[in-house]
Protein backbone atom coordinates (compact mmCIF):
# COMPACT_ATOMS: atom_id res chain seq x y z
CA UNK A 1 0.00 0.00 0.00
CA UNK A 2 2.68 2.46 1.04
CA UNK A 3 4.86 1.38 -1.88
CA UNK A 4 2.02 2.02 -4.31
CA UNK A 5 1.46 5.51 -2.90
CA UNK A 6 5.15 6.32 -3.19
CA UNK A 7 5.15 4.94 -6.73
CA UNK A 8 2.20 7.15 -7.65
CA UNK A 9 4.13 10.16 -6.42
CA UNK A 10 7.27 9.07 -8.26
CA UNK A 11 5.31 8.66 -11.47
CA UNK A 12 4.45 12.33 -11.51
CA UNK A 13 6.01 14.09 -14.46
CA UNK A 14 9.54 15.45 -14.00
CA UNK A 15 8.43 18.67 -15.64
CA UNK A 16 7.72 20.26 -12.25
CA UNK A 17 11.34 19.59 -11.23
CA UNK A 18 12.62 21.20 -14.42
CA UNK A 19 10.34 24.21 -13.96
CA UNK A 20 11.54 24.53 -10.37
CA UNK A 21 15.17 24.37 -11.52
CA UNK A 22 14.53 27.04 -14.14
CA UNK A 23 13.08 29.30 -11.44
CA UNK A 24 16.15 28.63 -9.29
CA UNK A 25 18.44 29.49 -12.20
CA UNK A 26 16.69 32.84 -12.61
CA UNK A 27 17.04 33.52 -8.88
CA UNK A 28 20.72 32.54 -8.99
CA UNK A 29 21.52 34.84 -11.91
CA UNK A 30 19.60 37.71 -10.31
CA UNK A 31 21.57 37.34 -7.07
CA UNK A 32 24.89 37.07 -8.94
CA UNK A 33 24.23 40.23 -10.94
CA UNK A 34 22.91 42.19 -7.94
CA UNK A 35 25.81 41.22 -5.67
CA UNK A 36 28.38 41.88 -8.40
CA UNK A 37 27.06 45.42 -8.86
CA UNK A 38 27.02 46.04 -5.10
CA UNK A 39 30.53 44.71 -4.54
CA UNK A 40 31.82 46.64 -7.55
CA UNK A 41 30.52 49.87 -6.02
CA UNK A 42 31.63 49.02 -2.48
CA UNK A 43 35.10 48.00 -3.61
CA UNK A 44 35.97 51.40 -5.04
CA UNK A 45 38.00 52.43 -2.02
CA UNK A 46 41.29 53.14 -3.76
CA UNK A 47 42.34 56.76 -3.48
CA UNK A 48 39.64 57.78 -1.02
CA UNK A 49 41.90 57.97 2.04
CA UNK A 50 43.41 61.30 1.01
CA UNK A 51 39.96 62.75 0.38
CA UNK A 52 38.76 61.45 3.73
CA UNK A 53 41.82 62.82 5.51
CA UNK A 54 41.21 66.26 4.01
CA UNK A 55 37.52 66.23 4.96
CA UNK A 56 38.10 64.90 8.45
CA UNK A 57 41.05 67.20 9.13
CA UNK A 58 38.87 70.22 9.83
CA UNK A 59 38.26 71.72 13.24
CA UNK A 60 35.61 69.21 14.18
CA UNK A 61 34.29 65.95 12.82
CA UNK A 62 31.52 66.55 10.28
CA UNK A 63 28.10 64.95 10.23
CA UNK A 64 28.71 61.34 9.04
CA UNK A 65 26.13 61.78 6.27
CA UNK A 66 28.23 64.67 4.86
CA UNK A 67 31.42 62.62 4.52
CA UNK A 68 31.87 62.06 0.78
CA UNK A 69 28.08 61.66 0.37
CA UNK A 70 28.33 60.53 -3.26
CA UNK A 71 30.68 57.62 -2.50
CA UNK A 72 29.33 54.08 -2.05
CA UNK A 73 32.75 52.68 -1.15
CA UNK A 74 32.84 50.41 1.88
CA UNK A 75 35.89 52.33 3.12
CA UNK A 76 33.86 55.54 3.20
CA UNK A 77 30.82 53.81 4.69
CA UNK A 78 32.92 52.33 7.50
CA UNK A 79 34.51 55.72 8.21
CA UNK A 80 31.05 57.30 8.39
CA UNK A 81 29.91 54.68 10.91
CA UNK A 82 33.07 55.03 12.98
CA UNK A 83 32.75 58.83 13.06
CA UNK A 84 29.12 58.53 14.15
CA UNK A 85 30.03 56.06 16.90
CA UNK A 86 32.92 58.22 18.14
CA UNK A 87 30.67 61.27 18.24
CA UNK A 88 28.27 59.26 20.39
CA UNK A 89 31.02 58.49 22.87
CA UNK A 90 31.85 54.94 21.77
CA UNK A 91 35.58 54.10 22.08
CA UNK A 92 37.46 54.04 18.79
CA UNK A 93 38.31 50.33 18.76
CA UNK A 94 34.73 49.36 19.55
CA UNK A 95 33.51 51.75 16.87
CA UNK A 96 35.70 50.00 14.29
CA UNK A 97 34.40 46.57 15.33
CA UNK A 98 30.79 47.78 15.08
CA UNK A 99 31.32 49.45 11.71
CA UNK A 100 33.14 46.49 10.16
CA UNK A 101 30.57 43.97 11.42
CA UNK A 102 27.66 46.07 10.08
CA UNK A 103 29.34 46.46 6.71
CA UNK A 104 30.07 42.75 6.57
CA UNK A 105 26.39 41.98 7.09
CA UNK A 106 25.51 44.33 4.23
CA UNK A 107 28.09 42.82 1.88
CA UNK A 108 27.17 39.21 2.66
CA UNK A 109 23.46 39.76 2.12
CA UNK A 110 21.93 37.11 -0.18
CA UNK A 111 25.18 35.29 -1.01
CA UNK A 112 24.02 32.43 1.23
CA UNK A 113 21.45 31.79 -1.51
CA UNK A 114 24.30 31.03 -3.92
CA UNK A 115 25.94 28.68 -1.44
CA UNK A 116 22.66 26.87 -0.91
CA UNK A 117 21.97 26.56 -4.64
CA UNK A 118 25.50 25.41 -5.34
CA UNK A 119 25.17 22.66 -2.76
CA UNK A 120 21.64 21.51 -3.49
CA UNK A 121 20.82 22.17 -7.16
CA UNK A 122 22.62 18.99 -8.34
CA UNK A 123 20.57 16.94 -5.88
CA UNK A 124 17.34 18.49 -7.11
CA UNK A 125 18.41 17.67 -10.66
CA UNK A 126 19.28 14.13 -9.59
CA UNK A 127 15.84 13.80 -8.01
CA UNK A 128 14.28 14.77 -11.33
CA UNK A 129 16.43 12.22 -13.13
CA UNK A 130 15.52 9.43 -10.71
CA UNK A 131 11.83 10.23 -11.03
CA UNK A 132 12.20 10.30 -14.81
CA UNK A 133 13.89 6.90 -14.85
CA UNK A 134 11.17 5.42 -12.64
CA UNK A 135 8.58 6.87 -15.01
CA UNK A 136 10.44 5.46 -18.04
CA UNK A 137 10.59 1.93 -16.60
CA UNK A 138 6.94 2.12 -15.64
CA UNK A 139 6.06 3.13 -19.21
CA UNK A 140 8.13 0.20 -20.50
CA UNK A 141 6.23 -2.21 -18.24
CA UNK A 142 2.95 -0.83 -19.53
CA UNK A 143 4.01 -0.85 -23.20
CA UNK A 144 6.31 -3.83 -23.70
CA UNK A 145 5.82 -3.70 -27.44
CA UNK A 146 7.42 -0.27 -27.50
CA UNK A 147 10.82 -1.81 -26.94
CA UNK A 148 13.97 0.04 -25.82
CA UNK A 149 12.86 3.28 -27.49
CA UNK A 150 10.30 3.82 -24.74
CA UNK A 151 12.82 3.70 -21.91
CA UNK A 152 15.62 5.45 -23.81
CA UNK A 153 13.40 8.39 -24.62
CA UNK A 154 12.31 8.68 -20.99
CA UNK A 155 15.86 8.45 -19.66
CA UNK A 156 17.18 11.04 -22.10
CA UNK A 157 14.47 13.44 -20.99
CA UNK A 158 15.17 12.68 -17.33
CA UNK A 159 18.88 13.45 -17.70
CA UNK A 160 17.97 17.01 -18.65
CA UNK A 161 17.16 17.61 -14.97
CA UNK A 162 20.65 16.58 -13.88
CA UNK A 163 22.26 18.75 -16.54
CA UNK A 164 20.14 21.71 -15.50
CA UNK A 165 21.03 21.19 -11.84
CA UNK A 166 24.74 21.25 -12.70
CA UNK A 167 24.18 24.29 -14.93
CA UNK A 168 22.82 26.12 -11.87
CA UNK A 169 25.34 24.81 -9.34
CA UNK A 170 28.61 25.50 -11.16
CA UNK A 171 28.14 29.27 -11.65
CA UNK A 172 26.59 29.59 -8.18
CA UNK A 173 29.59 27.98 -6.48
CA UNK A 174 32.06 29.98 -8.56
CA UNK A 175 30.26 33.25 -7.83
CA UNK A 176 29.96 32.40 -4.13
CA UNK A 177 33.71 31.76 -3.79
CA UNK A 178 34.53 34.92 -5.75
CA UNK A 179 32.21 37.04 -3.62
CA UNK A 180 33.61 35.65 -0.36
CA UNK A 181 37.15 36.57 -1.43
CA UNK A 182 36.01 40.00 -2.64
CA UNK A 183 34.21 40.75 0.62
CA UNK A 184 37.28 39.78 2.64
CA UNK A 185 39.44 42.12 0.54
CA UNK A 186 36.93 44.99 0.75
CA UNK A 187 36.69 44.71 4.54
CA UNK A 188 40.47 44.58 4.96
CA UNK A 189 40.84 47.70 2.81
CA UNK A 190 38.10 49.45 4.78
CA UNK A 191 39.69 48.60 8.12
CA UNK A 192 43.12 49.71 6.89
CA UNK A 193 41.62 53.00 5.71
CA UNK A 194 39.88 53.77 8.99
CA UNK A 195 42.97 52.83 11.00
CA UNK A 196 45.04 55.06 8.75
CA UNK A 197 42.74 57.92 9.78
CA UNK A 198 42.76 56.90 13.44
CA UNK A 199 44.55 60.03 14.65
CA UNK A 200 42.04 62.28 12.92
CA UNK A 201 38.89 60.38 13.89
CA UNK A 202 39.76 59.65 17.53
CA UNK A 203 40.96 63.14 18.39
Amino acid sequence: MLTQKLLSIALLSTEWVIVFLIILSVVSMAVIIERWVVLFLRGGGEGVESALREELGRSQLPDPAHILPQSQSSSVRVVRRVVGCVQNGIPFEEAIAIAISEEKIELERRIAILGTLGSNAPYIGLLGTVLGIIHAFHNLSMHIQGGPSVILTGISEALVATALGLFIAIPAVGAYNFFVRSIRKILVNAENTVRGLAAVISK
